[in-house]
């Protein structure tokens, strides 16, 4: 079915024609090398909207880079400091899930930090947005940025994210299993039912695969959760390391984008942590879930992409997080200002 959208000299954009855009969107947005402030000006004025809207993952408390940048001159300016901070080594597009106008790019890259030698070697999901040009209205970009971070503090060090490792099915955008039908009115569902005691959890594991992985990036080496779980017994260990340090309060939805047996979940989690006396301590994340099923429909890997410096941060209860939520000086309960 062909979409409606001028784009160039074309009239008609059908979803490979999007998938296309996308694609090349991401990599020219990340393609320059060392270029000049007015290089960079001409980035922004050539590929984005005259409005646009920019996110890169995590609070700006954590690093400049940090945030949501809105209108053409805040964009440039996010852009001109990325370029002048980061030196993408190489970006290769993995796939592009095409919804309705829009597109979730998954990509793999390196950053190399200029100032301190240091690389990070990352996976990352960009949401994009074309206006009716064909030019970005908005880009949001999520990814492991707690590992960013460690990059950023250890001078001439390498750091990488957590990657899937099992075997899996590709993407196939003309798969007959719909994978967002399946996880947005069936797994998500199971899921609540079995965390408010409903029903057993079995029931929400007898729709995974044998083969099932769960990839959640962030830094193994703080979180208990974090890394990769192979197998319906590695996720139920996840789940177990998991609600030992949070209870659920919310998920709102922000959008969907479903491809074949592809979904991408946007998502903006409402969490509480525990603290050692048993009260709980308020976390909200950004984030982007992302599932394949295979061609019985069942589960076959959830990936996490997410600011997971910010858990990192709730986890440690530190001053920047207390700030944030305007938690006293003294809290949690029994420790020193």
């Amino acid at each position: 079915m062909a979409i409606h959208l001028s784009y160039g000299e074309d009239i008609i954009m059908d979803k490979e024609q999007i998938r296309k855009l996308a694609e090349e969107k991401i990599k020219t947005i990340y393609g320059l090398k060392n270029p000049s402030a007015e290089e960079v000006a001409g980035l922004v004025k050539n590929q984005f909207n005259p409005t646009p809207i920019v996110q890169f993952p995590g609070f700006m408390q954590m690093h400049p880079l940090f945030g949501i940048f809105q209108g053409v001159n805040r964009v440039t300016e996010h852009y001109r400091l990325f370029y002048e901070t980061i030196e993408v080594k190489f970006l290769d597009v993995q796939f592009v899930i095409v919804d309705g106008f829009s597109a979730a790019v998954h990509c793999e890259s390196e950053f190399y930090f200029k100032e301190n030698g240091s690389t990070f070697a990352l996976e990352f999901v960009a949401l994009v947005e074309p206006d009716l040009e064909g030019n970005v209205r908005t880009l949001k970009l999520f990814f492991d940025t707690a590992n960013f971070l460690n990059a950023v503090k250890n001078p001439g060090k390498k750091f990488t994210d957590v990657r899937g490792k099992d075997p899996h099915p590709d993407f196939d955008p003309n798969a007959k299993m719909n994978a967002g039908v399946i996880m947005a009115d069936t797994f998500y569902n199971t899921f609540v039912q079995a965390y408010i005691g409903q029903i057993p959890f079995d029931r929400l594991y007898e729709k995974m695969a044998d083969g099932v992985e769960v990839v959640f990036k962030s830094d193994v080496e703080i979180l208990p959760y974090a890394g990769r779980h192979s197998g319906i017994d590695g996720f139920r260990q996840w789940f177990k390391d998991l609600f030992s340090t949070w209870n659920l309060c919310a998920f709102n939805f922000t959008r969907i984008f479903a491809e074949g047996n592809i979904a991408d979940f946007e998502i903006h989690e409402l969490h509480y942590y525990n603290n050692p006396d048993g009260s709980k301590r308020y976390l909200d994340v950004y984030i982007v879930q992302s599932w394949l099923v295979d061609e019985n429909g069942n589960l076959h890997r959830f990936k996490s992409y997410h600011d997971s410096a910010w858990l990192v941060e709730t986890y440690k209860v530190t001053d920047t997080y207390k700030s944030h939520y305007g938690y006293p000086a003294d809290y949690p309960p029994g420790s020193k200002a």
